[in-house]
């Protein structure tokens, strides 16, 4: 697992003018639709989990890494 805060997240992955609000990546984390917890007050992605899309040896793999 490798949590990555939810801007860490959102700065990696998205140009600035088209990633969403950090409200609705916290949504969507609250949802399950991105795998991640909270911790605190502060919301963490799980990078390989979100990498992996549900295949645990893709999963495997990135942890391995």
């Amino acid at each position: 697992m490798k949590l990555l805060s939810a801007h860490a997240w959102l700065d990696k992955y998205f140009a600035e003018e088209s990633r969403p609000a950090e409200i609705t990546l916290q949504r969507w984390l609250r949802q399950g639709k991105i795998p991640g917890k909270k911790v605190g007050g502060t919301w963490y992605v799980d990078e390989h989990a979100w990498l992996a899309e549900g295949d645990d040896l893709v999963q495997r793999v990135l942890e391995a890494g």
